[in-house]
């Protein structure tokens, strides 16, 4: 095949991103959000939160990393963060295979990219994995129980704003302004009765 058709069958691969349906609801709570609206949303995050990256940080590559760290969900699906953690070891595993499936259809170079991509967003090991990580890990909150949210009380009776904050805090807090926003959040919610405390 031609690198353009690759690029084509990866795209169209890609497309199928809209159907995988996540454990977060749009803001509104009238549907899960998809994972390329979740993609999407997290950089339009990184661009308009960038102030609040390390400094140096290329929001560029914040951008990359937050459109490309999902992609594999086509074939893993979507994980909600609270699960055990040997659901996520087993999550780990699966997305490893989609990325090599998913990936393994570019041209050579961009296939080494791509994988890259994925592999820094998982280990953090920039500055810019570390900030994707944090606007990750602050996106659902800001759905489920930002201003005039619905929270997920039926959903999952279990998620406590102590458990949150504990399960959400080693993203954020090396990132003291998200993570002040992430306790007001968190607080706001448990005020509206939300969020159990």
């Amino acid at each position: 095949m031609s690198t353009l058709a690759d690029q084509t069958a990866f795209l169209l691969t890609c497309d199928r991103l809209r159907a995988v349906q996540r454990s977060t609801y749009l803001h509104d709570g009238g549907r899960s959000e998809n994972s390329a609206e979740h993609s999407w949303h997290l950089a339009l995050m990184a661009l308009t939160l960038a102030e609040h990256a390390p400094a140096g940080t290329d929001v560029n590559r914040v951008i990359q990393l937050l459109l490309v760290h999902d992609l594999v969900e086509i074939y893993a699906g979507d994980l909600h963060f609270a699960v055990p953690d040997a659901a996520h070891a087993r999550q780990a595993q699966a997305e490893e295979k989609g990325a090599h499936a998913l990936y393994g259809l570019l041209p050579e170079g961009q296939r080494a990219e791509f994988h890259a991509l994925h592999a820094e967003f998982d280990a953090r090991w920039t500055p810019e994995a570390r900030f994707a990580r944090a606007l990750d890990a602050l996106q659902p909150m800001l759905l489920t129980w930002g201003e005039g949210g619905l929270g997920c009380v039926a959903r999952e009776p279990e998620l406590t704003a102590t458990r949150l904050l504990i399960l959400k805090a080693p993203a954020l807090t090396a990132f003291p302004a998200l993570w002040t926003l992430a306790q007001e959040v968190v607080q706001r919610a448990v005020e509206s009765g939300t969020l159990p405390p």
